[in-house]
């Protein structure tokens, strides 16, 4: 078993993006991605909750066909730390992490987003050309999948979903 480990920041309000998001849109928005996934991952076209408790959503996304993966579902336990962090836990033991997170910047302090998985491949041989190619596939969509996000967060805070 190969585990597949890549992680992806991109900057929450760089130069000249608008509408600005504060920490609680992010977080309304990371929120709504738990229960409306599809609007937000291009990959996923589908989201239903099944179950909602507290501080954790039990949900079933569907992934669309990809190169190498077939399109699939896949039960999910999506955990919520405020107002950091979203876990999102899969049965062979992958997981996803949503992480915002404060740094240094231009005017002392920036918003970023980090997108950390953990991808498991239980028929994959460490070092061969599956595994190189998988890691790229995965790097390329961790940073697709952070800068949908964002840009699904800006539009809802145009429309007013975010308020």
């Amino acid at each position: 078993m190969v585990t597949i480990n890549v992680a992806y920041t991109e900057a929450i309000n760089p130069a000249g993006a608008k509408p600005t998001l504060t920490q609680e849109q992010v977080w309304k928005g990371l929120q709504i991605k738990i229960r409306e996934a599809q609007r937000f991952v291009p990959i996923i076209t589908s989201c239903k909750v099944i179950e909602e408790k507290e501080n954790e959503v039990v949900r079933i996304a569907a992934f669309k066909d990809r190169e190498g993966i077939p399109a699939h579902e896949v039960r999910e336990v999506c955990k919520s730390y405020y107002p950091a962090k979203v876990d999102f836990h899969q049965p062979d033991g992958a997981l996803i992490t949503n992480t915002v997170s404060f740094g240094a910047g231009q005017d002392g302090e920036e918003l970023f987003m980090t997108y950390t998985f953990e991808w498991r491949h239980a028929d994959l041989e460490e070092g061969s050309e599956q595994h190189k190619a998988l890691l790229t596939q995965h790097r390329q969509g961790a940073q697709m999948a952070v800068s949908k996000s964002l840009e699904a967060m800006r539009q809802m805070a145009l429309d007013g979903d975010l308020d």
